[in-house]
């Protein structure tokens, strides 16, 4: 009795393993909803990464792009949390989120940062220079806030979150002012802080960082030809971003 009942116990111990960490590919699916969340960065690349999805799925994917300028994750988070906000579009994330089997997200950090804190840079254009970096710390609890609402608002069911780090076009004119080696820091912190929140919700990470700026952060998008205006992708820029989403594959997320 003692043999037969260690085994059942140790049975139950593996189905229960396995139930929370594993899940269904939703390959069995004819459509997904997809919610995209991103600020300029992700400018024009929905529609990119829709396409390779269908491509490598077979799945037609329902494209709701909330791309916005400026788009910030406090703005996201408190959204989320029902308070109000001057972009109408944003709210309608609520309801659009439950029905969503994938989301991609990557949201900025510009309004993630304590009153009372000690931040002088500007590593985004024009007069760039860093006397002290941001402590990401407040934006990586709203990005792991965000990441907590998207699953209750999922309510268990099976979905496919990705998220993406941030990428830098402004090489070229970090190394004119002076600037690169103090930007480049603020931006690795930046970057980790993202990795981190993700990491804490098991959500895979693309990075665009790497494949727009290199392993090294030494090369420049403009020259690479990745860009539009100098800031934001053009055509090439948004499908070197989505094939880095691509190449995390389709595998639904288990918090």
């Amino acid at each position: 009795m003692k043999n037969r009942l260690s085994t059942l116990f140790s049975f139950v111990i593996l189905v229960v393993f396995v139930s929370c960490n594993s899940a269904p590919l939703m390959t069995d699916m004819e459509e997904w909803d997809m919610v995209w969340i991103s600020d300029s960065s992700g400018w024009g690349v929905a529609e990119v990464y829709a396409a390779m999805v269908e491509e490598d799925t077979g799945i037609k994917v329902n494209v709701n792009d909330f791309w916005m300028d400026s788009l910030s994750a406090g703005e996201v988070y408190n959204t989320l949390k029902g308070e109000k906000t001057s972009r109408f579009k944003l709210t309608q994330l609520i309801d659009l989120i439950p029905e969503a089997e994938l989301i991609v997200f990557f949201a900025n950090p510009i309004n993630s940062v304590e009153s009372n804190a000690r931040s002088d840079w500007n590593c985004t254009g024009g007069n760039n220079y860093v006397n002290i970096c941001q402590d990401f710390e407040l934006y990586k609890n709203h990005l792991e806030g965000i990441y907590q609402i998207i699953f209750e608002l999922r309510g268990g069911q099976a979905t496919i979150v990705r998220a993406y780090d941030a990428y830098n076009p402004l090489i070229a004119d970090f190394h004119k002012q002076g600037v690169y080696e103090d930007c480049k820091a603020c931006w690795a912190d930046l970057n980790a802080a993202i990795h981190q929140a993700a990491d804490n919700y098991n959500i895979p990470v693309a990075e665009v960082s790497k494949a727009w700026n290199g392993s090294n952060w030494d090369m420049d998008p403009v020259v690479s030809g990745y860009t539009k205006d100098g800031i934001h992708p053009n055509e090439l820029g948004a499908k070197v971003i989505a094939q880095a989403i691509r190449e995390l594959g389709y595998k639904p997320v288990k918090p």
